[in-house]
């Protein structure tokens, strides 16, 4: 290895491996290392090659690559010189994961010096507001392995297998992140990783409500790192919300100030919860453009090993840059929030604002997934899509949250209750 950003020995090391371990060390590599990895010109080719004889289903072999070499590069010499160096620096295919690691390594860290030039010359562009240049410095740092476009059957039903037996050894346990509810939690397996949930709801139906629930149930009872962004109301009264839910304390009470001593208990006992969970707060001006949103994400990610975020609301967003229509605005938020759930792997709630439509017919209608404001390209984006729906003249009473879209599962209807003496959802425990 000449240097930190090159792993050359190794990258015919890698080849060697390939050539000389069968198609079955050829899936692996496939699977593990894109061909931009591979810095060596002719190994890079090479590479191609052996994907299309294993697409062909041939046995990679020298004498296949020397006729593909020629079909396919007919005025380059077949380069035998580095084939027999792959050779002579492969000394066994059993030592393939050796030179993956150390190809990616040098491939990631030639990423990282990439970002790091990236932000120096982006810094002199004033033209680019600073939250873009982080953000756009920051999407370079998440070095994953990147995935082949096509990938074989035998790559696909492995890693299904795999899954399948995870979910198994579960024994009934969720997937994702809990909602608190327990037969949203049947119907849906929780929040799930790298995926955007959307909670949509008319104004003073309890959109905040039902995310401080969430996150009560997250962050508090289960101690999931979680990270609430507010762009509506404070920090301080979204805690005065959840200490009402936690402590069973009436709003009211909290609000004037005019308590109980066991209220002032309650509130105690709720306060040291709360402050003891892995709970993060982010609100206002700081968070209200998606690249300084999405900087913030990966930043909480790194730093607290952020699984869930969960944001108030998305039409608050603000687009990286002036858009010709608020609907354009709003499907850049929409595109960038799905994207970074799957980045860093986090399950990501937003909630929305629905529109006028439901409340135009006489007597109302339940919501619709057409209902969700400004644009139509949020419920693309979103993998579930969640509408909540009660009589706002009521304080309190029954409560239905409508699964409207579920990618990898059904729709249906959980009857919830809720308690506005509280500001509080709960399962009314009833199923349809």
């Amino acid at each position: 290895m000449n240097d930190v950003f090159s792993a050359e020995d190794d990258e015919f090391g890698l080849i060697g491996s390939c050539i000389s371990g069968g198609n079955d060390v050829c899936f692996d590599a496939f699977a593990e290392v894109p061909t931009e990895a591979i810095q060596h010109f002719q190994l890079q080719k090479t590479y191609e090659l052996i994907k299309g004889l294993v697409s062909q289903s041939k046995t990679v072999s020298l004498p296949e690559l020397m006729k593909e070499w020629k079909r396919v590069n007919q005025s380059e010499a077949v380069p035998f010189e580095a084939w027999n160096r792959c050779d002579e620096l492969c000394p066994s295919p059993a030592s393939y994961p050796m030179f993956a690691k150390s190809v990616l390594e040098a491939h990631y860290r030639r990423q990282l010096r990439f970002a790091g030039d990236r932000l120096i010359r982006e810094s002199a562009v004033s033209t680019l507001s600073v939250h873009q240049i982080v953000a756009n410095a920051e999407s370079g740092l998440t070095v994953e392995v990147s995935k082949e476009a096509v990938q074989t059957s035998k790559t696909i039903v492995g890693r299904f297998i795999d899954q399948t037996q995870e979910r198994f050894e579960r024994k009934g346990q969720l997937s994702g992140v809990t909602s608190g509810f327990h037969w949203l939690d049947v119907k849906t397996d929780g929040f799930q990783f790298g995926e955007l949930a959307i909670l949509a709801a008319r104004p003073s139906i309890g959109k905040t409500a039902m995310a401080i629930a969430i996150t009560q149930a997250a962050a508090v009872r289960n101690k999931i790192p979680t990270l609430f962004v507010s762009l509506e109301m404070s920090d301080e009264s979204i805690v005065r919300r959840m200490v009402s839910s936690v402590g069973s304390i009436p709003m009211q009470e909290i609000r004037t100030g005019e308590m109980t001593e066991g209220s002032f208990k309650s509130m105690g006992v709720a306060s040291g919860k709360i402050a003891n969970s892995p709970l993060h707060f982010v609100s206002g001006s700081s968070a209200n453009g998606i690249a300084s949103l999405t900087a913030i994400i990966r930043r909480s990610v790194r730093k607290w090993g952020i699984k869930l975020v969960v944001i108030d609301y998305l039409q608050k967003i603000h687009g990286s840059r002036a858009a010709e229509k608020k609907t354009y605005e709003i499907a850049e938020v929409s595109g960038k929030l799905k994207a970074i759930a799957v980045d860093t792997k986090t399950a990501i709630v937003a909630l929305a604002q629905l529109n006028r439509e439901n409340e135009k017919d006489k007597g109302g209608r339940a919501p619709k997934l057409t209902d969700i404001g400004e644009s139509g390209q949020i419920e693309r984006d979103a993998d579930l899509v969640l509408l909540l729906n009660r009589d706002r003249t009521q304080p309190s009473g029954e409560a239905i949250i409508a699964i409207a879209k579920q990618r990898d599962g059904e729709c249906g209807v959980v009857k919830l209750w809720y308690d506005g003496q509280f500001c509080r959802f709960s399962d009314s425990g009833v199923d349809t």
